[in-house]
């Protein structure tokens, strides 16, 4: 699904299986999609720009289908401790916040140009 304000193309039904950080990142690597590779992360700022707060959880418009009312990865590192903790985005409460990567959480692929200043 093309998303026309960001030229990013997402996954129309995200995986339902949850997972740790470094597994969300291996899925998108592996994703093949339509015979399609180069999937990734998104990053936090991508993710939630997905997220319209009028709707009511998962605060997603209905073209998407088996989104989650939990918390999705990033491939947004946090900064304070890069090494054990990432950025989720809830689907469940419309806020973002960190986690460790041994947590589980959802992975929603996205393909395109990524932009450093959005990681």
């Amino acid at each position: 699904m093309r998303d026309n304000n960001t030229g990013l193309v997402w996954e129309q039904a995200p995986d339902g299986t949850a997972g740790t950080g470094a597994a969300a990142k291996l899925s998108c690597l592996r994703k093949v999609v339509g015979g399609t590779r180069g999937w990734r992360l998104p990053a936090v700022a991508e993710l939630v720009s997905l997220q319209d707060p009028s709707l009511a959880a998962p605060f997603v418009p209905t073209v998407f289908s088996g989104v989650q009312e939990d918390g999705y990865w990033s491939a947004t590192a946090d900064v304070t401790n890069p090494t054990l903790q990432g950025w989720v985005v809830g689907f469940n409460n419309g806020l973002a916040g960190v986690s460790q990567y041994n947590n589980p959480a959802f992975v929603w692929c996205v393909r395109g140009p990524m932009n450093a200043s959005t990681y």
